[in-house]
């Protein structure tokens, strides 16, 4: 007995262990199963991502003809899928002259600009998930001299030229709930951009748009920027202290894709003034802006744009304020780093008045307009 219950010992001992063998090497395989499908599924994907190679050319885009003088240190390139259906990607790089894109096969379209969004402290992007839509905008200011009433003003009526009035600092005071909203000149910002690139099944990049300069892959960028001068004569030029000015009527943004300044317009205040002295009786201030240029549409009507120009005469107490419209005097201009020039030609006139001390002849640096507003313009 003791050997034949031994004996059944033996014959049933295997099987009491095989069922979690069985198990195991059940758990096992599909561990293995399943894992294999996730990596097949992965490569195969990663598989159909086509490199496309990006180069950009930046001698066109006159990066030192504007106030930051510098070259770009960095670009980004968004593709956008034309379908829709896809993320637009996006690649940020310190190599201004190549990098590459991964894509899937497909028809994309392209753009390219310098630096990185986060870079603009000047501009706004919006817009930026879908290829029509990305654009950018100037970043408003508030003025603390040129009041909204002003500007809503000149809006409404029907100036002639050179409407002008004469006020002393005492009757200038703005209230601090007219001041209307300038925006910052835009900082120099440069782009290009492609349609319709299709990328096939062979790796082979083709284009079927009017724009055939990518069959190499490389973008030629323009300025977005334009810099444009800005020119006032004056009869009884001695009698000139100093001035401030605002332009309105000026493009406030720009659409990436279409390379082309939208409808909006802003306001922007024009600093760095120089005078020069022509005779003893006359002579002319100038300076120069950045902006994105003339709004979509423009007609070069004089209403379209105006000179808000506030001109201290040398008594250190006459203001004369001076709102131009001067849509219809925007000229391209002659100079290799200006794109156009506002000349006011037609003399504004300036009444004699008691030099002071403090008054004698033109002053850029002047800052205490109105001390009730506590004014600092840095012209």
């Amino acid at each position: 007995m003791l050997l034949k219950n031994r004996s059944r010992s033996q014959e049933h001992s295997p099987q009491r262990h095989a069922c979690p063998c069985v198990s195991t090497w059940l758990m096992f395989i599909l561990i293995l199963f399943a894992t294999s499908c996730d990596r097949r599924q992965l490569w195969d994907e990663w598989d159909e991502l086509v490199p496309v190679d990006i180069k950009v050319d930046w001698r066109g885009s006159r990066w030192a003809d504007f106030d930051e003088g510098t070259a770009p240190t960095g670009m980004s390139v968004y593709a956008y899928d034309q379908t829709g259906k896809q993320d637009p990607v996006v690649v940020v790089t310190n190599n201004i002259e190549h990098t590459e894109v991964k894509l899937y096969d497909g028809e994309w379209n392209f753009f390219v600009f310098n630096q990185s969004i986060m870079e603009y402290a000047s501009l706004k992007f919006s817009g930026m998930d879908k290829y029509t839509s990305a654009q950018i905008e100037t970043i408003p200011q508030t003025s603390r001299w040129f009041s909204a009433s002003r500007a809503e003003w000149v809006t409404r009526s029907n100036s002639p030229w050179a409407v002008q009035t004469r006020a002393t600092r005492a009757n200038t005071e703005t209230r601090a709930d007219e001041y209307s909203l300038t925006t910052k000149q835009p900082i120099w910002f440069a782009n290009d951009c492609y349609e319709g690139v299709i990328i096939d099944e062979d790796k082979i990049i083709r284009e079927f748009t009017p724009h055939t300069r990518f069959s190499d892959g490389t973008f030629y960028t323009k300025s977005a920027i334009l810099k444009v001068g800005v020119k006032a004569h004056f009869k009884g030029y001695g009698n000139l202290y100093t001035v401030r000015a605002v332009i309105s009527g000026v493009a406030k943004s720009y659409n990436i894709s279409q390379m082309h300044a939208l409808t909006e317009m802003t306001a922007h205040e024009l600093t760095g003034w120089k005078g020069v002295a022509e005779t003893d009786s006359t002579g002319y201030v100038e300076t120069t802006f950045q902006t994105f240029g003339l709004v979509k549409g423009y007609s070069y009507k004089p209403d379209e744009l105006y000179l808000h120009l506030d001109v201290m005469l040398v008594d250190g107490e006459t203001i004369m304020t001076y709102d131009l419209p001067v849509g219809n005097l925007v000229k391209t201009s002659n100079e290799n780093d200006i794109d156009l020039i506002i000349d006011v030609t037609d003399p504004l006139e300036l009444p004699d008045v008691k030099k002071t001390e403090e008054g004698n002849g033109f002053d850029i640096t002047v800052s205490d307009w109105e001390d009730e507003i506590n004014i600092d313009i840095d012209l």
